[in-house]
């Protein structure tokens, strides 16, 4: 774990996005502007900072190992500031850190947000080999790091392994609407499972973040927020643990949604997803399961047209940046 954390500590990059979330929270917290007993959410801060949900749940996991904050009671949700937090923030801003707090986020985690967020800035554009020997060095990691962050993105679907080779697949129309296809028969199976554990108290949340969104034509990160409050963190509860995992699976494309709806904010001046959402949240607070699970599928079919269409708007903007673990490929290799 020394040459571990001496590797880590050693890299040349700027810190990673949860590091960034990290130091501007405990900041706040330290200066008393983030008080004990305040909730943090993941869904929040993602929002906040304009990233996906990834780094910002690596965020709350250092947070929680520095000892600022600990997991809320349930039923809530995410993380509660804890009392006497201020000191140990200010010892951390200052860069008084407690060597166990290197112990307790593993270093695959430290470095996963950014893997996803650079895979997923791509795929609507071409098909990419990820290079695993590129990202170790890229991050001042072990290839046993780099190949644990491959096997995570594999789990989620944002990669494939073929052999000696990891691929993230291009978004294309036919790849984008079997995915939809998928994903419209295991979440209403999903739903049905989950509505027993979800709690109406935080459906009724749901239902008001969603009518506010309409009104304030909600654009870019908070949308990205809305969609996964319902597709992962709802769809979460439930109990077939064989099913969330295929889930899981097949819903790559949410992790791509921030940059589509930033990209293409001009095609709706409200997201349609925003009604179609408290179509399925309406019947469910009110225990019709079975309306409820229609409108999810209905949706999700919907769904599958608009992300064509927005994928068709961006294809050609390739982001100019290049990362040295990502290499595109030929269209004959795809």
């Amino acid at each position: 774990m020394d040459d571990v954390r001496r590797s880590a500590e050693s890299s040349p990059l700027e810190p990673p996005l949860y590091g960034r979330i990290v130091r501007v929270i405990a900041a706040e917290i330290a200066q008393g502007e983030i008080a004990a007993g305040e909730r943090l959410l993941e869904s929040r801060l993602a929002s906040r900072f304009g990233l996906s949900r990834a780094p910002a749940r690596q965020a709350l996991a250092e947070l929680k190992a520095h000892g600022l904050v600990t997991p809320a009671t349930a039923p809530s949700r995410g993380f509660v500031v804890v009392e006497g937090a201020t000191a140990r923030a200010d010892a951390l801003v200052n860069g008084v850190v407690e060597p166990q707090s290197f112990e307790t986020v593993p270093i695959w985690q430290r470095i996963y947000g950014e893997v996803e967020d650079a895979i997923t800035k791509r795929i609507a554009f071409a098909s990419w080999r990820v290079l695993e020997t590129a990202l170790g060095q890229h991050f001042g990691v072990s290839r046993t790091v780099a190949r644990e962050v491959l096997a995570r993105l594999q789990s989620r679907g944002l990669v494939l392994n073929e052999g000696k080779r990891w691929i993230a697949q291009e978004m294309s129309p036919e790849r984008v609407r079997d995915l939809y296809a998928v994903r419209a028969i295991l979440e209403p199976a999903a739903l049905e499972s989950a509505a027993p554990a979800a709690s109406k108290g935080r459906i009724g949340e749901m239902i008001s973040d969603l009518t506010d969104a309409i009104e304030t034509k909600a654009t870019g990160a908070p949308l990205d927020a809305l969609e996964r409050d319902l597709h992962v963190d709802l769809l979460g509860h439930t109990t077939n643990v064989i099913l969330r995992r295929a889930m899981e699976q097949h819903q790559s494309l949410l992790l791509a949604h921030r940059y589509f709806y930033r990209l293409t904010a001009q095609m709706y001046e409200v997201e349609p997803f925003l009604a179609e959402h408290l179509a399925v949240l309406k019947p469910l607070f009110a225990g019709r399961i079975g309306t409820a699970k229609r409108a999810l599928h209905a949706h999700l079919m919907a769904s599958s047209d608009r992300a064509v269409d927005r994928i068709a708007m961006i294809r050609g903007r390739v982001p100019e940046e290049t990362v040295s673990f990502l290499e595109p490929l030929p269209p004959a290799s795809r």
